[in-house]
């Protein structure tokens, strides 16, 4: 039963342009709306309308753009030093697109019980886990998120009086990465024709094992959904939908532990020496984390040929962690060395404030009048879809120690679905056949982050002191073919 009851959501680009053709051609929102296996993510309540089972198969694409940066000072020459004979480094910023498809698949179960899955695959790669450099302009929402798979199994059960309740589990992969290495670093004497450090020094790595595991977590996850006109039919035509989602995330304990022998050899008079110590590092890193959130949503439909929807999604991005490396133990032991843990100090500082957001999304849909080509296909619906939505950026300060880039967002959708009876039906079934398509814009508002002009070369800034620009836009578009079968 916990199974069956399992409903998760993984960060994903589902997180920012909606999941099925039909919602994203309204801008996202929806969360009042029985849609088969696009209902998954936002509201597995809603499953339990189905009559019939469902299968959809669609493909997306998402890329984009943003203001170019100034070249920054970097040490790109590794000397250890930034300055003038370091080559200025360009940030771009850009950022891989995203292809990948959409699958679907619901099942009802009598008539008050369904359930469903949805997957969005990327073409490209399953997952990705990267940080970045708080020093460096980043757009730290956009650049690493995209880069992974999402899964959803979801079901809902129908009571009566038109009210529908889902539950779930959102699954979270802890991962844990584990290195254990040998150096040996060899200083022998320097002999007649010697001309560089590699004659006399010897360097030897042996990587004695390595260990990855990923363990799953869960993360809570219930849902509503309530069809007001079969309980009052003064109501008809009104749809309810809420939703509220756990925070989840990717976190990463990365455990190095390398012993370094140190030599000498053939140094004068001097004996033969061995010097081991052993470096210990621990790591933290929580990648692809998806804050905490709340779907509020309104449906109404006019006489079986315009669904209007509004939708208002309250997201904690205020107990977000961004993925940024922290090294959280340090340890240096052997050797005539001893550097206690808490003496070494994060390469990475950061102070970052953010606050939760409440984002509102808007969305039509308009069915034409019917039509028939031929007799087997039945009816034939054209429907026209469009949506507009607001979200707002929850980085509200950051400290000169940090470039990061976010600005208020503001997006756009358009939409066009075809359905019609299955021809391959048997006589009397109503099963029907979709073809759906949409496009979304989201314009990333322009501004810019000045941090000043420091008096020496500074890593991060720019090497001309000029303000790092902020803005851009974003484009996802696809289409979803779905069948009842």
């Amino acid at each position: 039963m916990i199974l069956l009851l399992a409903a998760a959501a993984l960060g994903s680009p589902m997180e920012f342009y909606g999941f099925g053709a039909r919602k994203m051609g309204r801008g996202g929102g929806g969360v009042a709306l029985e849609e088969g296996a696009e209902s998954i993510l936002q509201n597995p309540a809603a499953l339990a309308g189905q009559r019939y089972p469902q299968a959809s198969l669609g493909f997306v694409g998402v890329d984009s753009a943003f203001e170019p940066i100034s070249p920054v000072w970097w040490d790109q020459n590794r000397d250890g030093l930034v300055d003038e004979l370091d080559e200025p480094l360009e940030v771009g910023p850009e950022y891989d697109p995203v292809q990948g498809f959409m699958v679907g698949v619901t099942r009802p179960i009598g008539t008050m019980f369904s359930f469903g899955a949805g997957l969005f695959l990327p073409m490209d790669r399953l997952i990705r886990l990267q940080t970045f450099d708080p020093q460096l302009p980043t757009y730290f929402l956009y650049e690493n998120r995209a880069q992974r798979y999402e899964l959803a199994i979801g079901a809902g059960i129908r009571p009566k009086w038109g009210l529908a309740l889902g539950a779930g589990v959102q699954m979270i992969p802890r991962a844990k990465y584990r290195i254990s290495a040998t150096m040996d670093l060899t200083v022998s004497g320097a002999e007649e024709g010697d001309t560089n450090a590699g004659d006399v020094v010897a360097v030897g790595l042996d990587v004695h094992d390595m260990e990855l595991d990923l363990v799953p977590g869960y993360a809570p996850i219930v849902s509503m959904h309530w069809d007001a006109g079969q309980a009052l039919p003064v109501l008809d035509g009104l749809e309810l939908g809420a939703s509220w989602r756990g925070d989840a995330g990717l976190p990463v304990d990365v455990e190095i532990d390398l012993q370094v022998n140190a030599r000498t050899e053939q140094i004068g008079d001097l004996d033969p020496l061995v010097l081991p110590f052993t470096l210990g590092i621990s790591l933290g890193v929580f990648d692809h984390y998806t804050p905490s959130q709340v779907n509020l949503g309104a449906a109404y439909e006019i006489a079986d040929t315009c669904t209007l929807t509004v939708d208002v999604k309250r997201t904690a991005w205020d107990e977000a962690l961004p993925s940024i490396a922290k090294v959280t133990h340090f340890t240096v032991d052997g050797a005539g060395l001893d550097v206690p843990d808490g003496s070494a100090t994060d390469g990475n500082p950061s102070s970052i404030t953010l606050v939760a957001t409440w984002s509102p999304r808007v969305g039509a849909e308009v069915k034409l009048p019917k039509f028939r080509l031929w007799e087997r296909s039945g009816d034939w619906v054209i429907s026209l879809r469009g949506g507009a939505g607001f979200e707002p950026t929850p980085l509200k300060s950051q400290s000169t120690e940090t470039a990061l880039l976010d600005g208020d967002r503001t997006l756009f959708a358009v939409g066009l679905g075809i359905e019609h009876d299955d021809p391959f039906r048997k006589p009397g079934n109503q099963r029907r056949v979709r073809l759906d398509g949409f496009l979304q814009y989201h314009i990333v508002a322009s501004g810019q982050l000045d941090r000043g002009t420091p008096d020496t070369p500074t890593a991060g800034y720019s090497v001309d002191g000029s303000p790092i620009p902020i803005g851009g836009h974003l484009l996802a578009a696809g289409v979803q073919w779905g069948l009842e079968y």
